[in-house]
């Protein structure tokens, strides 16, 4: 049994189905789910994570994943246009941008260094002034996240999974095994395994992994620029800006016109059912990003907002492993921020841990109590204290 239809937990179901195991796949309702981290319209896809070659390569086998999936589909779910990074300064040794860039070198890949100039000639939307330095990594892009969720669950159905709508109550326990889940309509699902994979939900329904896992909102906003077809591939690329130093990220407006940026930071920590909408702060400190570097956007109106809950791990790793404690129980969670792009590894990843196989992601991505504290590479450290305005959703 699978608890939850997020990217996490829909590739658990249908790779776990694949090896042979009958899988009921539980969630609350409608995958995507509108409220999961893993729904929207877009997720960034990159290798680029400063020094840190694990999950280089962690991206770098994922990407094999997607050019695999793109070739199995109707039509492609991730769309390699290339990923640009800016600097706010010439980019100098430990920066997340500078490190990012020689990893990549070192690694066989061949990013296009930026200057102003370059900047200014190839993606004109952008202030060349506001950043003297950066790349282009042609080996990244961005994936339509709600479809690719839509799409694993389908072919999880298609191929034997058990949908079964309702809300998580309680595992089921025998002795010292979990054997099952109680919904909170009071039905008992029974099975021999269970894997939680329920996004930002994950410390609240088990509240035992609060010290490694916490829940925290993150601000999305949708912009309907006038005239989107100067902000789209190859003129106008899924991006980084000054990442670490500001938090800011962001995509090409899609055929609807739309445009989203959204932002890396700490977040605020709050119950994925209480998450609040975007503050009025947070959309003014997003029209000084725009008046800074994308002045041809500062005057557009904000079509959407959206607060997206990470399942942040204190020291920022996936967690992906059996509780030892409780027999029969998996946990697949800690994407903190940054783990929709493995998607293609997830259910191998998750599968393997059900089974008890040993793979080379393992010793980090595994079973932990708790951590180092420590953030992504590319996460903006300053903490915004800004709280959740609930008369503002959008």
């Amino acid at each position: 049994m699978v608890v939850g239809a997020g990217v996490f937990g829909a590739a658990a179901a249908l790779e776990l189905r694949r090896r042979g195991y009958e899988v009921t796949l539980v969630d609350r309702g409608g995958p995507p789910h509108p409220e999961a981290s893993s729904t929207d319209v877009s997720k960034v896809v990159r290798m680029d994570y400063g020094a840190d070659v694990f999950y280089h390569e962690l991206a770098e086998a994922a990407l094999a994943g997607w050019d695999e999936w793109n070739r199995a589909e109707p039509r492609p779910l991730y769309h390699e246009t290339g990923f640009l990074v800016l600097a706010s300064e010439p980019m100098r040794a430990g920066s997340f941008e500078a490190e990012s860039f020689r990893t990549l070198r070192d690694r066989g890949y061949e990013p296009d260094r930026l200057d102003a100039g370059a900047l200014g000639s190839r993606f004109p939307a952008w202030n060349a002034d506001r950043y003297p330095d950066g790349y282009v990594s042609r080996r990244g892009g961005w994936a339509e996240s709600g479809a690719v969720v839509s799409r694993l669950v389908s072919r999880g159905e298609e191929e034997g999974v058990r949908p079964v709508e309702g809300t998580f109550a309680a595992l089921r326990e025998e002795g010292s095994r979990i054997a099952g889940v109680r919904l909170a309509d009071g039905r008992e699902l029974r099975a021999d395994r269970v894997v939680v994979a329920a996004g930002a939900w994950t410390p609240v329904l088990l509240p035992w992994l609060r010290p490694l896992l916490r829940s925290v909102a993150q601000p999305v906003v949708h912009l309907a620029p006038e005239a989107p077809e100067r902000l789209r591939p190859p003129g106008f690329l899924p991006f980084a800006a000054d990442i670490s130093g500001s938090g800011w990220y962001g995509f090409p407006a899609l055929p609807d016109g739309q445009l989203k940026i959204g932002h890396h930071g700490m977040g605020k920590e709050a119950h994925p059912d209480e998450r609040g909408g975007v503050g009025g702060a947070h959309l003014e400190r997003l029209r000084d990003f725009l008046s800074d570097a994308l002045p041809a956007l500062v005057d557009a109106p904000v079509a959407a907002t959206r607060t997206c809950m990470y399942c942040d791990a204190v020291d920022g790793d996936l967690l992906i492993g059996r509780d030892p404690l409780r027999d029969g129980l998996v946990v697949a969670g800690g994407g903190s921020g940054h783990g929709f792009k493995f998607a293609p590894l997830l259910g191998p990843l998750v599968a393997d841990a059900l089974e008890g196989r040993e793979n080379r992601w393992s010793n980090r991505l595994g079973w932990r109590a708790s951590g180092p504290v420590r953030t992504e590479a590319a996460r903006h450290t300053i903490p915004n204290n800004e709280p959740p305005r609930k008369e503002e959703a959008g």
